[in-house]
């Protein structure tokens, strides 16, 4: 039997959102401030995608009994569940300001980038305050 090899490994899912989230912080000044906000929500998003992936690799490594090796991970990503809650919060408060300084806070934690072909990612960016707004009000479904 051959080996199996996925595309969508949920390490290259990460490096895929990580170099979304380099360029989404070189353009986060530009635009206007409806697109600033959805550019920080979207980076609150991809912070939290990466968390949850963090998290299933964490899970299966736990499964094979790699202990160290789970804790060891999950240190050196902590910063990213850290990172999206320093976003998220003077997002949803309407600081626009605090939000962009504590985004990049982020820099230094990010790989270095490579060069990469140009890609348009505003239709990531686009409604995206909308869904995390949708995404973080509690419902009242009574």
């Amino acid at each position: 039997m051959s080996r199996v090899i996925r595309p969508d490994s949920p390490a290259r899912m990460r490096a895929s959102v990580l170099e979304s989230i380099r360029v989404t912080l070189a353009a986060l000044e530009l635009g206007t401030d409806a697109e600033q906000r959805d550019r920080l929500a979207f980076l609150v998003l991809a912070l939290r995608q990466l968390q949850a992936s963090v998290e299933q690799t964490a899970e299966a490594w736990e499964r094979r009994s790699y202990w160290v090796k789970v804790d060891q991970f999950r240190r050196a990503w902590s910063w990213v569940g850290q990172g999206a809650q320093a976003v998220a919060d003077p997002l949803q408060r309407g600081d626009a300001v605090l939000a962009q300084k504590a985004a990049h806070a982020l820099v230094p934690r990010l790989p270095p980038s490579r060069p990469t072909r140009a890609r348009d990612l505003t239709a990531l960016w686009t409604g995206a305050y909308a869904r995390l707004t949708q995404k973080s009000e509690p419902r009242n479904d009574a």
